[in-house]
């Protein structure tokens, strides 16, 4: 959800030799009140490089999160008094956030030792993944949905009871700098494997589970290894570095939501599926694309539940079946924490996005329900989220995905699970999990 980030180091043209330490780096939380305050904003969004936007400004918009340089801060804050716009600081010091951020290591062959009080590093997600294969060597199978630009396995699991079932097939960490995301996957997938709640297991046991935690892994490693705020992949464009990777799909390419400048945050690449990433990933999907009846693209933040397409406002396709199942189901994931989610279609809940998995999915494979997670939470840390909201975000949100099957059913989805389908139905529902975002 960024624009463009500083000038001095947040252009595709970054190159670190050493990991760069966003010291007194500050978050701001801004909070526009009426259209005068959203021309203010859009000024800078489109004009001034030197403040990082994670957030589009747009009138729906509660809040807008917008990092600065210290030595940028005192400008951002006088724009903004200047034009009676309100903020608050959030962080201080962005560096001191990270550093909170504790990345732990995985022990080898005991996939227990896997915890929910902080990230991990691609290869022990990806060593993980290969022990609960041979751990429960008769339900999980590794699989490899695609390769990076640097050469990198889009490695993830299948779940499987047996033969003739329907899948759920989740991904997630197509932005790179969205650790909430994988995180809150493997929670999912360890829960599909050992929970004793009936429902949980009764989910696990109807359908194939087809999982991918990160499917951004180049950016995702750079993340931990020189710049924590990456978002897009690695690939270089002349001098600049990076796609974004969910606005390189074949729906609606550089519609709207895009750029074509290879510094954006946004930068949808040369064409549609140019990237490895999403051209292998994609065929991947299609190949299994005729039994899929889930699909979740999970992405951070915002606390939104979305639905296609992110080109248009209007409620196309069963818009209306999509979003009433929705809303029951954040009304289950609120339960146990009290966090609130907003439901709706991308383009009217968020802005206008075009070239994302989940519109493609739905306009190439035909999935009836699709589903854009948009994690916590809504404006404090961001893309930064404290290693303690890691459980919670994850149990809601697993909590959530089991209401969403239930509520599916109910509306006479989601009953495919001897492979048949209802007449007026295809056979497809895809969840997709967010930051689109």
């Amino acid at each position: 959800m960024i624009l463009i980030f500083f000038i001095f180091f947040l252009t595709g043209s970054f190159v670190a030799s050493e990991r760069f330490k966003f010291d007194n780096y500050t978050l701001y939380k801004i909070l526009p009140k009426d259209s005068s305050d959203f021309v203010i904003l859009q000024e800078l969004y489109e004009n001034d490089r030197r403040f990082d936007f994670w957030d589009d400004p747009i009138p729906t918009a509660e809040y807008l999160n917008v990092v600065a340089a210290p030595h940028d801060k005192i400008d951002l804050e006088n724009i903004l008094i200047q034009n009676n716009v309100a903020f608050i600081t959030t962080i201080q010091n962005i560096q001191e956030a990270i550093d909170r951020q504790t990345v732990k290591k995985y022990t080898r062959n005991n996939v227990r030792s896997m915890q929910w009080d902080a990230y991990y590093e691609l290869e022990e997600i990806y060593a993980w993944i290969d022990d609960l294969a041979k751990t429960y060597p008769d339900i999980v199978t590794t699989e490899v949905a695609g390769t990076s630009y640097e050469g990198r396995e889009i490695k993830g699991l299948k779940i499987s009871h047996g033969p003739g079932r329907r899948i759920v097939f989740i991904e997630s960490g197509i932005h790179a700098r969205e650790w909430i995301t994988p995180a809150t996957v493997c929670y999912i997938t360890i829960q599909l494997l050992t929970s004793n709640d009936p429902e949980t297991r009764a989910a696990a046991r109807d359908f194939d589970w087809y999982i991918f935690p990160v499917t951004n892994p180049d950016g995702y490693v750079w993340t931990h290894t020189d710049f924590r705020l990456w978002r897009k992949n690695r690939k270089p464009v002349g001098t600049e570095f990076g796609i974004d990777l969910n606005r390189n799909w074949n729906s609606n390419w550089l519609v709207k939501g895009s750029s074509t400048n290879p510094s954006s945050n946004n930068y949808a690449g040369l064409g549609p599926f140019s990237e490895p990433e999403t051209r292998t990933l994609s065929t991947y999907i299609t190949a299994i694309g005729n039994k899929i009846d889930i699909y979740l693209s999970m992405h951070s933040s915002g606390q939104l539940l979305l639905v296609p397409f992110g080109n248009t406002t209007q409620p196309l396709a069963n818009y209306y079946d999509v979003v009433n199942i929705g809303r029951r189901a954040m009304g289950a994931l609120s339960v146990r924490y009290g966090t609130e989610y907003t439901t709706g279609n991308i383009a009217e809940a968020i802005y206008h996005a075009t070239g994302s998995s989940a519109d493609w999915v739905k306009e190439f494979l035909d999935v009836p329900l699709v589903y854009i997670y948009e994690l916590r939470d809504r404006g404090t840390f961001g893309h930064l989220l404290p290693p303690d909201q890691i459980l919670p975000t994850s149990e809601e949100t697993m909590d959530s995905i089991i209401d969403l099957i239930h509520q599916a059913k109910r509306f006479g989805y989601m009953n495919s699970g001897n492979g048949l389908k209802l007449s007026f139905l295809t056979p497809l529902l895809l969840f997709v999990v967010k930051s689109v975002v």
